[in-house]
């Protein structure tokens, strides 16, 4: 999935973005970490309603791939920026594959995300960590084109905190 390499880079990026919003919003780092689980939450099902495969009454094709990476991108946002919240240690990850159709993708991601609001720890985290890693290798979404797509939204996030968002 991604590299240990490429992880340290999204952790990096995302942790200036963190520290610029976190600054310019006057929060502290703590009062927002159930409002990333939140928006985690959200961003992942935003995803599952664009690529539609649990809609099993509707006819309608999934949204084009850029939109689908774009809103998966969402979510690596807060799943990174939770991760360097409890200090997760991406060099140690390895991924492991929930090898699964993706609506059971979908239901393991979200019970990971359950599980680990509650414990907040390491090991939870890398379930959580796989579970969405999983949907993106069901999809077949490439590191590069995760990276490429992680930075551009980056920087439209940047601009956004420039221009009250």
């Amino acid at each position: 999935m991604l590299s240990t390499n490429n992880l340290k880079y999204l952790s990096e990026k995302q942790e200036q973005l963190d520290k610029y919003i976190i600054e310019n919003k006057n929060f502290k780092e703590l009062e927002v970490f159930d409002k990333k689980i939140v928006a985690l939450y959200v961003e992942v099902c935003e995803f599952i309603n664009e690529e539609r495969s649990f809609k099993f009454w509707s006819n309608k094709k999934a949204s084009e791939r850029n939109v689908l990476l774009e809103e998966y991108i969402d979510g690596i946002h807060f799943l990174i920026s939770l991760g360097n919240n409890i200090k997760f240690d991406y060099e140690s990850y390895k991924f492991e594959d929930d090898n699964c159709e993706i609506t059971q993708n979908y239901l393991n991601c979200l019970s990971a995300i359950a599980i680990f609001e509650k414990t907040r720890d390491s090991k939870s985290f890398t379930n959580l960590a796989n579970s969405f890693f999983s949907i993106a290798s069901t999809l077949s979404f490439g590191e590069e084109e995760i990276i490429d797509a992680y930075n551009i939204k980056n920087k439209t996030n940047f601009e956004r905190q420039d221009n009250n968002y």
